[in-house]
């Protein structure tokens, strides 16, 4: 059974997530079955059964690659059969929504310009709603999201529910 290598990196991509809060920590804990330094090409690349966790992003796959330039995270692409990242987003009213969560054969996340995109057999799933194609862009900061299909069509299924009505809303009956 191969053994586990735990490394923790301090560079801190996912601090640059809008929606990390100050509490959590800038430090990510990434394990697999092996990891290699590239110094030549300033590389990190993690491969077998690769998870990776910081507050509340977790990114799994079989293989990760680490872009850095200057310590910091440029990109970092998992390829998996799937790859698969969950987030759990803070809300305006400090009340948690359902966690986002993706798939797809290949996820590059760019921290800086908090993009992230999922080829190839994608999915974006978030409390009821999903969304499937081949490609998929998603703005985390401006929590936007296109999706192309190349060969097939894009697919979206939304969880549709009556909001209830408020008070102000309902009609005054005359007795």
């Amino acid at each position: 059974m191969p053994k586990l290598v735990p490394l923790i990196c301090s560079i801190g991509f996912v601090a640059a997530l809008a929606s990390a809060s100050a509490a959590e920590p800038d430090n990510i804990k990434i394990e697999g079955d092996s990891a290699v330094f590239d110094q030549a090409s300033n590389t990190i690349t993690y491969a077998g059964a690769v998870k990776a966790i910081q507050g509340t992003l977790m990114i799994s796959g079989d293989k990760l690659v680490v872009m850095l330039t200057d310590k910091e995270a440029e990109t970092i692409h998992t390829t998996g059969s799937p790859a698969r990242l969950s987030l759990q987003q803070p809300t305006n009213n400090n009340s948690s929504e359902d966690p986002l969560r993706a798939s797809a054969n290949s996820i590059v996340f760019n921290p800086s310009s908090k993009q992230l995109e999922l080829t190839g057999s994608a999915t974006l799933q978030q409390g009821g709603n999903t969304i499937r194609s081949e490609l998929i862009r998603y703005d985390v900061a401006a929590r936007q999201i296109r999706a192309d299909g190349k060969q097939d069509r894009v697919r979206m299924e939304f969880n549709v529910t009556e909001q209830p009505a408020d008070d102000s809303t309902k009609e005054t009956q005359n007795p």
